[in-house]
């Protein structure tokens, strides 16, 4: 067992909301109950310590538009609703009690009158419906054309196959909602908070509230009982901990409900309607991919949700050598939550494009569907995609004959069942690259790194590499995470990044400390002498890509529309094994979730804009018994340029469970389908 798991096994792990500092008080949030409208009135309540309404606080949350995009439409998210709501959800006002069982019944006193607006809920209707925000003159937010490599060769193509899927919205649901905790020593803001990103934590802060980072310090707890991207940076509810903690002059905490995250900024992923072409010779040489890629974005730009179809369509060349990419990319603006990042976060999205256009080409021409995805495949050399994304050399080629194997064997066992394969490359996100510190003190050696782990076993992972590089044992060594105020720079846990750059930053940490002590290794009973001694390094990176080939066998009863993965098989290159168990953890974790979208979850909403999920049961979220019967793990091993070896997985389980359930649901029933998920009733109409 990994060391890390025990305390949280049996119970013993510490936790955000297991946190309360002496004569701490609690926030509550009133939130908007229609989807659309005009404010008329607020009444705040009686009997609380404070209340807030945006007369009080007149601030936005942070969007971050990238260089070089001309003519964007900007919307950003108001603190407190200012004058206007636009999703289900949004915070109207906020309060402060003594007693957080008290706070269900002071909301109770709060009253809000609206005059309710027709709201727009569908992105493709988005786009030539009346602008939801007044200042803005349509509901686009972004719209780019991206282009690459010889877009003359359409006219060169003998067939094109073309597909239009609407994924519908998920809900990240991990098994802690968020928490903050906050109190103010002088004029520094210190923060306990359930997080992957510190760093991205701070930087949210110090733009709302208009301090300098160094007066804010973040800290996670011990634990931090998942995350799925939606725990990456801040929200309103930590602007408004912190400015109340400063008006009380006390410790506030924030914990988020289950019912609050069903509806919360950035808590809900995917979204994206994608109509693309794939065009190809008789002969199976694909050329190129054209379409248009849709993004509900939500109410607001909030983070980086803006960017959401521009990184599908990015990504939308998958691991295949294409000729040339036109992709249109839209972002829209929505009467739904602000869009977050929920695990994948456009991997998954692109991985079912290509895949589903491949599959469907291969059919269009007769060919065996392996052949065909074989002939385009990338080399392990690697490849520069019209796009410009950098493919660096990787086991493309391995990945897909070990995957072929478990193919064509279940394709003899299961021949009444849907049987498929899909390849695609995870973007691993190690740019820009990771901070880390060390240092000898106490009689060990200490490493200290801002990212935050969210489930993952980085201390077990980080100790075993910073072993190797020092050359003592790994009880001499301790690993100290998500924290801003031991390294200056850090950047997170997210994009399957945190245990391949972090690893790496820990290496080049401990190589740095044996060049400041002049030795080439360490004994334990030298470190008394090293005392104090210490060195920091920003270890700096490019993005490198994890190719995986995933099979997966899915069982459809036709009268009653349910479906059940029987077999499924995961193959992915690891760069280097770190850490087997935590592999291992990760992409059946990952891959739970991508089977799921296809057979059952979704946030769906009604003419009014109200979310048709009133709890995560229905949402959709799988049980053991939803479950794939067998899973099967496999890996090779092309390290990475990175000084750990590795590549990431966090992601991978999901970007391949998403096509490979797809397409195997499809070939079981024997019919094409343009919405995630596949609910039953569309098997049986």
């Amino acid at each position: 067992m990994i060391k890390e798991h025990f305390p949280i096994i049996t119970g013993k792990s510490t936790y955000i909301d297991d946190i309360s500092p002496k004569n701490v008080v609690y926030l509550h949030v009133v939130r908007s109950s229609i989807a659309r409208g005009v404010i008329k009135s607020v009444s705040k309540p009686s009997n609380v310590l404070l209340a807030l309404t945006w007369d009080d606080i007149k601030s936005f949350m942070s969007a971050r538009l990238f260089p070089g995009l001309a003519g964007a439409q900007v919307a950003r998210m108001p603190v407190l609703a200012n004058g206007k709501v636009n999703f289900v959800g949004q915070p109207v006002l906020a309060f402060v009690v003594d007693d957080r069982y008290k706070a269900e019944d002071v909301a109770e006193e709060v009253s809000i009158d609206y005059e309710e607006m027709k709201p727009i809920v569908d992105p493709e209707e988005a786009l030539n419906s009346e602008p939801i925000h007044d200042d803005l003159k349509n509901n686009i937010s972004i719209d780019q054309v991206l282009q690459g490599g010889n877009l003359s060769l359409k006219s060169s193509a003998d067939v094109v196959v073309s597909r239009k899927i609407k994924q519908h919205r998920i809900v990240s649901n991990p098994m802690e909602p968020k928490g903050f905790i906050c109190w103010w020593d002088n004029d520094v803001l210190n923060v306990y908070v359930s997080t992957q990103a510190p760093f991205g934590v701070r930087n949210d802060l110090r733009e709302a509230l208009g301090i300098p980072p160094e007066k804010i310090k973040v800290y996670s707890p011990p634990n931090v009982g998942g995350g799925f991207g939606n725990k990456s940076g801040g929200y309103p509810e930590y602007v408004l901990a912190s400015i109340a903690s400063l008006k009380l002059g006390r410790p506030v905490k924030w914990i988020e409900t289950r019912s609050e995250i069903l509806v919360n900024t950035q808590s809900l992923g995917r979204g994206e309607v994608s109509d693309m072409k794939l065009y190809a010779t008789n002969k199976g040489e694909i050329l190129g991919i054209e379409g248009t890629v849709i993004a509900n974005i939500g109410a607001y730009n909030h983070g980086i949700n803006f960017f959401t179809p521009l990184f599908v369509a990015s990504l939308s060349n998958g691991p295949y050598k294409l000729k040339f990419t036109s992709i249109r990319a839209i972002s829209v603006f929505t009467n739904t939550p602000p869009m977050g990042f929920y695990r994948g976060a456009g991997r998954p999205e692109a991985a079912l494009i290509h895949e589903t256009l491949v599959e469907d080409l291969a059919e269009e021409l007769g060919i065996d569907p392996i052949e065909l995805r074989r002939k385009n495949l990338v080399d392990n050399t690697g490849y520069i995609t019209p796009l410009g994304a950098k493919l660096d050399p990787a086991g493309y080629q391995d990945v897909l004959s070990r995957a072929e194997v478990y193919y064509r064997k279940a394709k003899e066992v299961h021949k009444d069942k849907g049987v498929s394969l899909v390849i695609f490359t995870e973007i691993v996100r190690t740019s820009p690259g990771e901070g880390a510190r060390v240092e000898v003190k106490d009689g060990k050696v200490h490493f200290y790194l801002g990212l935050g782990p969210h489930g993952q076993a980085y201390s077990t992972t980080f100790k075993k590499l910073a072993s190797e590089t020092l050359g003592i044992s790994e009880e001499n060594i301790e690993i100290i995470t998500g924290n801003t105020d031991t390294v200056k720079e850090g950047i997170g846990s997210f994009g399957s990044r945190a245990g391949t750059i972090g690893g790496s930053a820990v290496i080049a940490a401990g190589k740095e400390l044996l060049k400041k002590l002049n030795v080439s290794s360490l004994k334990s009973m030298d470190l008394s002498k090293f005392e104090g001694i210490g060195v920091e390094v920003f270890y700096r990176a490019d993005d490198i890509f994890a190719p995986g080939a995933h099979v997966a066998v899915v069982d459809v009863d036709k009268e009653t529309g349910f479906a059940k993965v029987i077999d499924y098989y995961a193959v992915d290159d690891v760069g280097r094994v770190l850490n087997k168990e935590e592999i291992e953890g990760q992409i059946v974790g990952g891959m739970l979730q991508g089977v799921s979208q296809v057979l059952m979850e979704a946030m769906r909403y009604d003419e009014r804009g109200i979310p048709l999920c009133s709890s995560i049961a229905d949402c959709g979220v799988p049980t053991a018994m939803e479950s794939p019967l067998r899973i099967h793990e496999d890996y090779v091993e092309h390290p990475s340029t990175l000084l750990s070896g590795s590549r990431g997985v966090g992601e991978a389980g999901t970007t391949g469970a998403l096509p490979a359930v797809f397409i195997a649901f499809e070939k079981a029933t024997k019919r094409k389908y343009n919405t995630t998920p596949i609910d039953p009733w569309l098997v049986v109409e």
